[in-house]
């Protein structure tokens, strides 16, 4: 039994850490203690995440946001009533193997980056850009480059002021 408690405490710290930026924090949040109960699948029918959210409230004092070992093991009290048992939350916390990256984001693993890079699919604007075989024209390809001969565009007497 000594082994249980020391399990579910060590849990409880575990959780109160995760996410954290630094240090060691004894104390946990209320989305973590989600997690918490996410992860042990202690939610069901009867218990949900409401629930706890509600006890979590009425245990710690009006305005906190956080809550220490002793508020937590009466919260599992309360709660307990609603699911069955507190000893088998207890019980299921304390065999948990602590905090998970579970259903995060994973790299993906397509061929994004080839289909972006597919110069045959580019179209408008962008397509003037490649040349026949797909090379990039550099500067050319992305500006109109003006000639700074002195004349306006579409002048159609261009050249003609020496001839005068």
């Amino acid at each position: 039994m000594a082994d249980s408690k020391d399990a579910l405490e060590s849990n409880f710290k575990a959780y109160c850490n995760y996410g954290a930026p630094q240090g060691k924090k004894d104390v946990i949040t209320t989305s973590n203690l989600t997690k918490m109960f996410k992860e042990c699948k202690l939610y069901d029918k009867k218990l949900t995440s409401t629930d706890t959210d509600i006890a979590f409230s009425k245990h710690v004092p009006k305005g906190s946001k956080t809550m220490d070992y002793k508020q937590f093991q009466s919260l599992l009290e309360e709660v307990g009533k609603k699911s069955g048992s507190a000893d088998k939350l207890k019980e299921k916390i304390a065999a948990s193997s602590g905090p998970g990256s579970s259903g995060t984001t994973k790299a993906s693993k397509t061929g994004g980056v080839d289909r972006m890079t597919d110069t045959s699919q580019y179209t408008g604007s962008h397509k003037e850009r490649f040349d026949a075989d797909g090379k990039g024209k550099g500067i050319e390809g992305r500006e109109n480059i003006a000639k700074n001969d002195g004349y306006v565009g579409n002048y159609k007497g261009e050249g003609t002021f020496d001839k005068k």
